[in-house]
């Protein structure tokens, strides 16, 4: 059961933009109009089960509705959005309301009272990443494991050879694990060494020591961090994982958002599409995640992970 607080957390008006629109029709070539100020509101309606809510726009004025979950990060849009609350807790949602007249926020909360009890299934994003307890992952020992090129799943500019597997053999020992909890949380073990790949560490072309990653580029050692996942969606509507601390990451450590960067991290999330995934893969016991980065334009890295227990 869940329960609805209408209660108001915060309500400031700002005033982030205004929309100026030129009516050729009106007497003056410099007479410029302006709607009203919007006044955000918005309605906390039942979904189908006790984890689902439906949020509906209720702003004074004809608006454009972006939606973000204070605790988990999620972002919707529309005047009306299905929100769906793994977890038992209380969850602040803030509205922000786009119209002619400028920008207006409202924020209120909602209690969900239960977890869950689907949600670490293996047909669901979350079950499928965490489990039900915490899931381990590896990247897959094979060729075309890391790739690059124009679009998901593509390696048209470069892809792991077999040979790779030995030289980058530092890299296969990573571990990421996910934990099932309403924390999100994610540890990133890359066990004392990383491949330097001409610009980490020293800039080798081989296997160097954690200690080695100095400056901006520590935040890319081992570490606690968090994760969401984000059901549907995606390029392949698979859905999407983001990763969030300045550092997280999974694969090349440049590639991020929209771009490369060899010096550190960019920003403080990252978010990667789901391309695939595989149960008990050729009943070899373990499952297969594919995941994908857009580095900009055409360009996207793909890595595949095989999980370990």
């Amino acid at each position: 059961m869940k329960t609805i607080t209408l209660k108001n957390v915060h309500y400031g008006i700002k005033l982030l933009a205004l929309l100026i629109t030129t009516h050729a029709c009106t007497t003056s070539d410099n007479d410029l109009t302006l709607g009203a100020l919007p006044a955000a509101d918005f309605e906390i309606q039942e979904g189908n089960d006790a984890n689902t809510v439906i949020l509906v726009n209720r702003t004074s004025e004809p608006s454009i509705a972006y939606w973000e979950v204070e605790t988990t990060g999620q972002k919707l849009e529309g005047n009306t959005a299905t929100l769906r609350l793994t977890f038992a807790g209380t969850y602040n949602i803030t509205l922000l309301a786009v119209a002619k007249g400028g920008t207006a926020t409202v924020t209120k909360q909602v209690t969900i009272a239960q977890n869950d009890p689907t949600a670490c299934n293996p047909d669901r994003l979350l079950g499928f990443i965490a489990g039900c307890t915490q899931k381990v992952w590896r990247i897959n020992p094979e060729a075309g494991a890391f790739k690059v090129g124009e679009g998901p799943d593509n390696g048209n500019w470069w892809s792991l050879g077999a040979a790779d597997l030995t030289l980058r053999a530092c890299e296969f020992n990573d571990e990421f694990t996910f934990v099932f909890n309403p924390e999100g949380t994610f540890i990133y073990d890359n066990k004392g060494d990383f491949y330097a790949d001409g610009y980490l560490g020293n800039g080798s072309s081989g296997c160097e020591p954690a200690s080695n990653l100095t400056g901006d580029q520590a935040a890319w050692n081992s570490g606690t961090f968090s994760f969401t996942v984000i059901e549907g969606g995606g390029v392949n509507g698979l859905g999407q994982l983001r990763l969030n601390g300045r550092g997280a990451h999974i694969g090349v450590k440049k590639a991020h958002n929209g771009g490369e960067t060899n010096t550190g991290p960019v920003g403080n999330t990252i978010t990667y599409d789901i391309i695939a995934m595989e149960q008990n893969v050729n009943g070899q016991g373990y499952d297969i995640l594919k995941i994908g980065v857009n580095i900009g334009g055409p360009g996207w890295w793909t890595y595949t992970l095989r999980s370990v227990n």
